[in-house]
């Protein structure tokens, strides 16, 4: 897999694709695949749900550098990238995808994830406020959530915005959401909603019209000193026994387990970076007040997981790997990218998490001298069976590139000299310097592909969309 410019005015084109497969036990080594790539560079961290006419919408995080030229509320030069939510539609189970549009409501949004239940579309988004990005919202200066909701297809939507009037967070206490909203067994809406490192639950009886807020808890666990909760970019779901069950993204450098925890990577961290954070599974007897810890799951770097049941108690996992793992960790195909692999529910409630074999390798493209490009990848199973999964990866033109692979990043003339190209980002190499050299040419490495794949310097680079139909194919028949 390798790393292409396009053009913006080219039409997405489905292109034939190879899912390999690592360490093939149960699957094939290769899986039939096609790609369809999104035209224009500043596309990243797609999102995707099925709406009950058949249609898939994906949702995408667009964005502008140096908005602080135009934008009168965004006033921190050290951050002034704004961005905005695009949506696009397929009308062929994501073969072809029509000429995006901006989402009015959404504008400032970043990260969006969908939920569609009952025909309802809703559309999560972050605005991170406090001056670091242009807001609609300018009167607020706090980060908050917005639950966009669509009961036409995303035609027209309705917004609630989770502030801290609606939260009671505090003056120092950051709103975070988990990901996805969940339909409970009693027909109740739920999503977690974290408040600095307090538990909240947003619940709703009326399909998402109306949202209180309650609180909840995490036991079992927690981050001393730290102002972060667990529910920040959870994804809760039912398993195919009916467990309620959360995976849920946690630093391991920072949390502290009462007991120690199942298949923990043993990983503290370090690195200064969160792109080392892991995943926890986490379980919920009371319909979402109350959560607790199982186990681990993967390893260092693995976040934004996505669950698709599948037949006989399995279900896919589909993960963005998103910086290089340490050695050792657990990871066979230590690339960043997208990966897939099936888990099984035991008898027992148990799941079995096997990292170690028939890992599905979705995306892998970013060159290891970059850093990533969001990846992200939720996946969506078809009717007949097919898989859809969207995936940002970077565009970096050639001679940038060349620059990355010889390291010249680690020269501090050539480093300030393409950082001084941008304005999004104010560090400079001595910002950088650690005393572990590795250290060092680690966050090197990522803020210097950070100058082209956020700051843009010099037009140099960006990031697009691409996204995957593919199947699962065994060795032998079942």
């Amino acid at each position: 897999m390798k790393v292409l410019s396009e053009s913006p005015s080219e039409a997405p084109k489905v292109e034939p694709y190879d899912v390999r497969v690592i360490n093939p036990v149960r699957l094939a080594a290769s899986l039939p695949a096609t790609i369809s790539r999104l035209p224009g560079r500043y596309n990243f961290k797609p999102h995707i749900g099925r709406l009950p006419n058949g249609e898939i919408v994906m949702f995408v995080t667009h964005t502008h550098s140096e908005e602080i030229f135009t934008s009168q509320n965004a006033d921190l030069p050290a951050r002034s990238l704004t961005t905005h939510v695009v949506l696009y539609r397929s009308k062929d189970d994501g073969r072809t995808w029509e000429r995006g549009r901006h989402v009015r409501e959404l504008i400032g949004g970043h990260e969006p994830s969908v939920s569609i239940i009952d025909g309802v579309l809703f559309v999560k988004v972050d605005i991170h406020g406090s001056g670091w990005f242009p807001d609609p919202h300018a009167e607020r200066d706090h980060s908050y959530t917005v639950i966009a909701r669509s009961v036409d297809g995303g035609e027209s939507f309705r917004t609630t915005i989770l502030d801290r009037m609606a939260t009671g967070a505090a003056a120092d206490e950051r709103i975070d959401c988990s990901r996805n909203i969940l339909k409970l067994t009693d027909g109740r809406l739920w999503f977690g909603v974290g408040i600095g490192a307090r538990h909240r639950s947003a619940l709703s009886d009326d399909r998402g019209l109306t949202w209180r807020i309650e609180d909840a808890e995490v036991r079992g666990v927690a981050y001393p000193g730290v102002a972060r909760s667990f529910f920040t970019e959870s994804v809760a779901f039912y398993t195919n026994l009916g467990r309620l069950m959360m995976l849920a993204r946690v630093d391991f450098g920072f949390a502290r387990f009462a007991n120690p925890l199942s298949h923990d990577p043993g990983f503290q961290g370090g690195t200064e970076s969160d792109n080392f954070d892991g995943e926890v599974l986490f379980t919920s007897a009371d319909s979402g007040s109350t959560w607790t810890p199982v186990r681990a799951v993967g390893f260092p770097s693995l976040m934004y997981p996505s669950i698709v049941p599948l037949d006989d108690g399995r279900m896919l996992l589909t993960y963005t790997v998103r910086e290089i793992p340490p050695e050792g960790s657990g990871c066979i195909h230590r690339k960043v990218g997208i990966q897939a692999i099936i888990i099984n529910e035991q008898a027992d409630g148990t799941i079995e998490f096997d990292f170690s074999r028939d890992v599905a390798v979705i995306d892998d493209c970013t060159p290891d001298s970059m850093r990533n490009a969001g990846c992200f990848g939720n996946t969506l199973r078809l009717p007949d069976g097919t898989f859809v999964t969207p995936f940002s990866y970077p565009l970096i033109e050639a001679d940038i590139l060349a620059l990355a692979e010889r390291k010249e990043y680690l020269k501090e003339e050539i480093f300030d000299y393409w950082a001084s190209l941008q304005n999004t980002y104010s560090s400079r190499y001595k910002d950088f310097v650690r005393e572990d050299p590795a250290l060092t040419a680690m966050h090197l490495r990522r803020n210097f592909s950070a100058l082209f794949l956020y700051g843009q310097a010099a037009n140099k680079g960006g990031i697009a969309t691409a996204v995957v139909r593919w199947s699962l194919r065994t060795q032998w028949p079942e």
